[in-house]
């Protein structure tokens, strides 16, 4: 894999976003992570297709020796019928051992929820050493109904990860990160998107706000409602 440029910029559309999210991960492990994060966190996105590139890397850098694992049934169903062309074994979240074979090099992870965290950590731990690739989490998705105590192991766990992509649009802008870079909130403008500001860790909801009221006296607000809006005030 190339090494990503010294200064990168937002993507332009779904494609760019792709292709930025798979050379940060493999830039992140070819430097020394084992447990990486990439997040696309775009409305409405379909992840086969994503999985697909992520997958398609993956053989390259691979060939046969690792998995793809998915935590719905049905998806890692599509996936076997759908990647001929590639030479990948599919199996379940829960499948545990068999889906964490010996000669296995690596592994990619397909849109966890918050329902399979014991059983993600569990891989993550058979796993050992060897890269292992989130893909989409969402393990957030629960919160209604799910106990403290299943919260915080989901967030101990989620801080074992390094976070090689992350995209997220908001009304106002967009937070992202992509490895080695670090994180950068940006605001949309009439002009285009502009960058607010540069930091190590991931700002929160609080911190993105303030930061929008101080530049506009608006709040982030929610997801864009449609992505092309989003794309468009980039390739401004």
């Amino acid at each position: 894999m190339s090494q990503l440029a010294e200064s990168i910029l937002l993507p332009n559309n779904l494609e760019d976003a792709t292709e930025q999210a798979i050379a940060a991960t493999h830039q992140a492990i070819a430097n020394g992570a084992t447990r990486v994060l990439a997040d696309l966190r775009f409305p409405e996105l379909k992840a086969m297709p994503i999985a697909y590139e992520f997958a398609a890397s993956f053989n390259q850098q691979y060939g046969e020796a690792w998995q793809a694992i998915f935590s719905d049934a049905g998806a890692a169903a599509l996936a076997k019928r759908e990647w001929v062309d590639l030479n990948v074994s599919v199996r379940g979240v829960n499948e545990g051992r068999r889906a964490i074979r010996e000669e296995d090099r690596a592994f990619l992870l397909i849109e966890p929820t918050s329902i399979e965290v014991e059983q993600v950590e569990k891989l993550v731990q058979l796993a050992g050493d060897r890269p292992f690739v989130m893909l989409n989490p969402r393990l957030e998705n629960s919160e209604v109904g799910l106990g403290l105590a299943a919260r915080q192991m989901r967030d101990r766990f989620l801080s074992t990860f390094e976070t090689a992509y992350y995209i997220k649009p908001l009304e106002l802008g967009a937070l992202w990160r992509c490895y080695p870079q670090t994180w950068q909130v940006w605001l949309q403008t009439e002009e285009g998107m502009q960058k607010l500001t540069e930091v190590e860790q991931r700002p929160s909801s609080d911190d993105i706000d303030r930061l929008f009221r101080q530049k506009t006296g608006k709040q982030s607000g929610s997801f864009l409602g449609r992505l092309q809006q989003f794309f468009n005030a980039l390739a401004r």
